[in-house]
Formats: C-alpha cells, sequence, structure tokens
C-alpha cells in the first residue's frame, strides 16, 4: 500500500497530516528515510515515526470504561445527548468506529468500540452466546432462591430469558454479579425488578473473556493489545 495510508491508518491521522509527517522526514523504511508519500510498502518492511516502530492494523479496537450519563452510540440526531465517540481525539471521529453492543446511559464499565463491522457482527450474534458479566447493586438484598429463579429465566415481553447466573456478595447481599447469554432491552434491571428490586448501580466488567482494565478511570480508553484482540474474537 502507499506509504501515507500505511502512516494515517497506523497513527490514526489524517492523510494529510501523515503527507506532512512523511515529507518532513520524520518517517523511516527499513532504517531510511523516506519522503515520498505514494512509496510503495507492505507489512514486511520496518516503518518508524522519529525512530519507534509503527505497527499497522486493518481495524482499531478500543476498550472504554464508560462513565454514566454517556449514550452508546455514534451521534445524537438531536445534539442533546453526549456519546461515548465524542470521548475520543478528534481524528479518530472518521475511522468508522461505533459501540459494539450497546450500554445504557447510566450503566457504566467494559465497552469495546470498533470499525470491524463483520466480527462486532459476530460478538453481538446470539447464536455465539457471548457472555457478558455485570456487577449490579440493589436497594434491597438479594435472596437464596433469586440465584435459581435467575437460573430458570424469567418471562419479559412474553420470552422465557436465556439463564442469568447470579452470584450473591457474601458480605454485601444486595450487591453481586450477574452473567448474561444475550442483551434484551435493559435485561438486568427488568430481571431484579422481577425480583422485587431496584438497581442502583450497574458496570459492566467482563465481555466474552475480556476483562475490564481497572487502571481505566472513568472515561478513559486505550487500544487493545493483539493478544486482547485475539482474546476478544476467539
Amino acid at each position: 500500500m502507499r506509504l501515507d495510508k500505511y502512516i494515517s491508518d497506523a497513527m490514526i491521522c489524517s492523510r494529510s497530516e501523515a503527507d506532512r509527517y512523511i515529507k518532513t522526514g520524520k518517517i523511516t523504511v527499513d532504517g531510511k528515510t523516506v519522503k515520498k508519500p505514494d512509496h510503495k510498502v507492505t507489512e514486511k518492511n520496518e516503518i518508524c515515526f522519529n525512530g519507534e516502530k509503527l505497527f499497522y492494523s486493518e481495524f482499531i479496537y478500543i476498550m472504554m470504561n464508560k462513565p454514566q450519563g454517556v449514550i452508546s452510540a455514534t451521534d445524537d440526531p438531536k445534539n442533546i445527548e453526549k456519546t461515548v465517540l465524542s470521548l475520543l481525539p478528534e481524528n479518530y471521529l472518521t475511522k468508522g468506529l461505533f459501540p459494539a453492543g450497546r450500554l445504557d446511559k447510566d450503566t457504566v464499565g467494559l465497552l469495546i468500540l470498533t470499525n470491524d463491522g463483520k466480527s462486532a457482527h459476530r460478538l453481538l450474534s446470539p447464536k455465539h452466546h457471548v457472555d457478558k458479566t455485570y456487577y449490579v447493586e440493589c436497594d434491597k438484598d438479594f435472596a437464596e432462591k433469586d440465584i435459581e429463579i435467575c437460573k430458570n429465566g424469567v418471562i419479559l415481553d412474553g420470552e422465557l430469558t436465556k439463564p442469568c447466573i447470579l452470584t450473591i456478595d457474601c458480605e454485601k447481599k444486595n450487591c453481586g454479579t450477574m452473567v448474561l447469554t444475550e442483551g434484551k432491552y435493559h435485561e438486568i434491571k427488568r430481571i431484579c425488578n422481577h425480583l422485587g428490586k431496584n438497581v442502583t448501580f450497574l458496570e459492566r466488567i467482563t465481555f466474552g473473556n475480556l476483562s475490564l482494565d481497572r487502571n481505566l478511570e472513568r472515561g478513559m480508553w486505550r487500544h487493545l493489545t493483539p493478544g486482547e484482540v485475539g482474546v476478544l474474537l476467539k
């Protein structure tokens, strides 16, 4: 591919910014400075920016610790709500990123942003049953019987939910974790309502085999490592 496209994709920058880096001698290919944006390169070449090696990826995968008050959408037609994309740098907004699955406006925690539509569809497809774990706090204590009720499923909108694995916190009985294999509208909140409780705090902590990075503060994000991408897509 052209060197400017490689730089644009690897550094998440615009093509014009990539051209500027190339023409000002900041880019080397296999140890030699190249100043032509249309220079052809492959993934076998070692391409560096100011001496730091760059890695090309066809797609972008981001982990975000979603804060409250932000919607899981690419935009808000009414320009009222703040979206998760607004938490990213401006140069990411042209990369076609979108949330792979949604979290409610007041739900926090692990959210995956990507521009890999095919993989995102597979991750969200009901037939693949990707588990998602949530930490939940309610206004009333959970009871042991609630575990069996969740496991057997409850009726929502005339349909029986798939088994939900409830684990009650040993010390704070109004807290626990719930593992879902589907994504019905407000499912955890509605299950808890069925159990006679209201959810007061909800946080997604795992998506498949990927866990929320506890070093990420609310509203912060980072790229997934190649190993994490492999875990996610597996």
